[in-house]
């Protein structure tokens, strides 16, 4: 099922049911238009979601548009955001009546309410804290995660939360200013995890090789979806012991057919998605995002699930 774009002029001039968007590039072929309406009924809302994309370099002056057509529109619920998040609250912070915990933490953005009084979230967190459970005991393993973005932001915020934690962190990747920024994230919550600036998958390689006993190996690069391939190679020493992460559900998933391929278990990113968008739609709604939400959204989109590893778009 492919999704409908609406353009900011739409936003604004849109007269049709509830609406709630989902601001990000390539909005159209993501699965989530299949499942939105069975989460709608879920919260039992009478929403429907179109897409507005907005390529990488969109000006500031675009996203205050945008969310001033959405503070004008009484049709408008919300919106969920996906690759602006950071974008978003650097032009548009001013403009928020509301601005929750996580978001003057992280300084990022990724569900908007609309209303008479206009709100913003950062729940990526709050999501991973509720399925990094799934995925086996944290406490004592070794976690590496590749990527130092936005998801391993949330990555971070997740593993020092209340509970158990790893025996070691370790965030890597190719670019200094994003490890830069992490590295600022995890001095405001008094984290020390180790911060390694990748030159290639050979140093990537080298971080696996490196690792002993239970561990989790998370790609939170985009790699894989966002453009083809994986941070490592198809040497990375990877085996039974490791449990292989992959954050995207849709693309090549390069990454987990690399761990197939060594016997190492593999989780893809689909349950972060449902978990992303249940905490996002829970927020807009005004409804807890709780463990019994989430196992709701997650049995109500399953039918939609993709096979682990298929070249979807």
């Amino acid at each position: 099922m492919t999704g409908e774009v609406l353009t900011v002029d739409d936003v604004e001039s849109w007269t049709g049911a509830p609406l709630v968007l989902f601001v990000g590039v390539r909005t159209a072929g993501s699965l989530v238009h299949a499942v939105f309406d069975r989460w709608s009924d879920v919260l039992d809302r009478t929403w429907v979601l179109r897409g507005v994309d907005l390529p990488i370099d969109t000006p500031p002056a675009t996203y205050r548009r945008l969310l001033t057509a959405m503070r004008g529109n009484p049709a408008v619920v919300g919106a969920v955001v996906t690759a602006h998040k950071l974008r978003l609250y650097r032009a548009c912070a001013d403009l928020f009546d509301q601005r929750d915990r996580l978001v003057e933490l992280t300084q990022e953005i990724n569900t908007v309410a609309a209303g008479s009084t206009v709100a913003c979230y950062a729940n990526d967190a709050r999501s991973l804290v509720e399925i990094l459970p799934s995925l086996g005991p944290i406490a004592g393993r070794d976690v590496v995660c590749f990527g130092a973005g936005g998801a391993a932001t949330a990555l971070l915020l997740a593993l020092h939360s209340d509970g158990p934690r790893p025996s070691r962190v370790r965030f890597a990747d190719v670019d200094p200013a994003a490890l830069t920024q992490l590295e600022a994230m995890a001095r405001r919550i008094g984290a020390t995890p180790d911060l390694v600036r990748l030159t290639g998958r050979a140093d990537a390689d080298r971080l696996v090789a490196e690792l002993s006993g239970p561990a989790l190996v998370v790609n939170a690069t985009g790699l894989g979806k966002d453009a083809p391939g994986s941070p490592i190679s198809d040497q990375a020493p990877l085996g039974p012991a490791t449990t292989a992460w992959d954050l995207n559900y849709r693309g090549d998933l390069t990454f987990l057919r690399q761990a197939r391929d060594r016997d190492a278990p593999t989780v893809d990113g689909w349950d972060y998605f449902a978990a992303g968008w249940a905490a996002a739609l829970a927020a807009l709604a005004s409804t807890e995002f709780t463990p019994a939400l989430l196992a709701r959204f997650t049995a109500a989109a399953e039918p939609f699930r993709p096979p682990t590893g298929a070249a979807l778009r």
